[in-house]
């Protein structure tokens, strides 16, 4: 019976230390690892949304694209899918001891064009082929405005399917643009 307790609280703490140390969290790598192409290819694709999440005044994106990707021995299809800023707000965040912060919450959709792309890649037939082999993946892209600061937090939330709510693509991923704000300096001085 102590062994079972010893080798029960060793897993949970394996699961928490394995959690802890990702900026994606458990859960979204679980419901993930069930999504494929059937999934995708029932998606409704004005209904999917991008929430992000910064420690910041303003918004950090000058862009992000949805992009899909598949690849197998049969077709390599490579598409990304251009989001449209639909609402922002500037939340205040108190803190017991020490000062406030912000957070900065912008929501978006695929824009007009995006929606039509989706949809034709829905139909595409290397995705209604049953008997295929390859990988499937779904992430999300992101071009930082010049205005944002060279290190903030950023989190990602997306959501496929109204009825589940947002799930997190990344929680708390520690942005540092400081490397490519210099070497891009450096390369406009040559």
């Amino acid at each position: 019976m102590i062994k079972d307790t010893g080798s029960i609280l060793i897993i949970i703490l394996l699961t928490l230390l394995i959690q802890g140390c990702s900026n994606v969290p458990l859960s979204t790598m679980m419901k993930m690892s069930g999504f494929d192409e059937g999934d995708f290819i029932e998606l409704n694709p004005e209904d999917i949304r991008v929430r992000v999440r910064s420690n910041t005044k303003t918004n950090v994106l000058a862009a992000n694209q949805l992009s899909y990707s598949y690849k197998g021995s049969e077709a390599f299809i490579d598409d990304c899918l251009s989001l449209e800023l639909i609402e922002e707000e500037l939340r205040q965040v108190e803190h017991w001891f020490k000062e406030e912060t912000h957070e900065h919450l912008s929501w978006y959709r695929l824009d007009a064009e995006g929606v039509e792309k989706f949809k034709a890649l829905q139909q595409h037939p290397i995705l209604q082929n049953k008997d295929r082999e390859g990988t499937f993946e779904l992430s999300i892209q992101t071009v930082y405005s010049e205005d944002s600061p060279n290190k903030f937090k950023l989190s990602v939330d997306l959501m496929l399917i109204p009825e589940d709510g947002y799930f997190t693509m990344f929680e708390g991923l520690d942005i540092d643009q400081s490397p490519a704000r210099n070497s891009i300096e450096t390369c406009e001085a040559l």
